[in-house]
């Protein structure tokens, strides 16, 4: 896990929190935007994760790749 991708959940983990103490003290509607805040920094964390995953797989090869390329140069 990057630093980008601890610091999104912290500040989801952060805004539940708030959400939740906030919702103990007003109503549902005074404390909507921290709960959409937290959905917003764990949407953005799923999207920095897998734009991380398939940059990965576009750098390295996977071990099947590998072992047909290997196969093509015994065979030339």
């Amino acid at each position: 896990m990057k630093l980008n991708e601890t610091l999104l959940l912290a500040g989801a983990a952060g805004a539940l929190l708030i959400w939740l103490l906030e919702l103990q003290r007003t109503s549902f509607a005074e404390s909507y935007i921290y709960l959409m805040l937290c959905l917003a920094l764990l949407f953005s964390l799923q999207f920095v994760r897998n734009r991380r995953i398939q940059r990965e797989k576009e750098v390295s090869p996977t071990i099947k790749q590998m072992a047909a390329d290997q196969k093509k140069k015994k065979k030339k």
